[in-house]
């Protein structure tokens, strides 16, 4: 018992300590991150390019955070990069916080995508802005590989949650099922097996 009690104690210090760094985390701090990471995430890949930049890097947000976000991003509609983006600025600066993090997101490449327009019709046909492209989206799909392993990895090992992994894997990478069927499947499933995870452990403290 006085273990689980020094671990609930330290949980609450970390959440303490994770909810001052998000105050402070300025607006202005925020859009540039955000920024930054729309001209860099060359590809597509935003969720790696956000992992490692807002959780590794910066440490705004813990693991279980960009998790969540990353599961809730999914399940909406639109690009779960913006997505992404709005609920990790809601996260850390509020309202104010989801429109800087999304205006900064999309503002580079757009300003970017727009000069180069111009230019499109030249460079299209040339071998190798494709074997640029190509490579570029081949890093993406590592990074994103990557930061989903590490995840995973870093997360609850127990038997329940990586079979629900396993599974979601299988379905959508293998099977190529669709993801918001299989996400509607999975999800009462992998919340079932949390609650009575969360029930057990409780009922060990009485």
């Amino acid at each position: 018992m006085s273990g689980d009690a020094e671990a609930r104690a330290a949980l609450i210090e970390d959440r303490a300590a994770e909810v001052e760094r998000r105050r402070e985390v300025s607006l202005l701090a925020l859009f540039v991150a955000f920024l930054r990471l729309g001209l860099l995430s060359f590809g597509g890949g935003t969720d790696g390019w956000v992992y490692r930049d807002i959780v590794e890097r910066r440490r705004w947000l813990d693991e279980r955070a960009f998790a969540a976000g990353v599961a809730f991003s999914r399940i909406m509609p639109g690009s779960g990069g913006v997505n992404l983006t709005v609920h990790f600025g809601r996260l850390l600066r509020g309202g104010p916080g989801a429109l800087v993090a999304a205006l900064g997101l999309i503002s580079g490449p757009f300003l970017v995508v727009i000069g180069l327009a111009v230019l499109y019709a030249r460079i299209a046909g040339s071998p190798f802005v494709h074997a640029v492209l190509a490579g570029a989206a081949a890093a993406a799909v590592g990074l994103t590989l990557a930061t989903g392993l590490k995840i995973a990895w870093r997360g609850d090992r127990s038997p329940g949650p990586l079979a629900v992994t396993l599974a979601t894997v299988f379905a959508v990478g293998v099977l190529r099922w669709p993801m918001v069927p299989v996400i509607l499947g999975l999800a009462p499933v992998s919340i079932g097996l949390a609650w009575v995870r969360t029930n057990r452990h409780g009922g060990g403290d009485d």
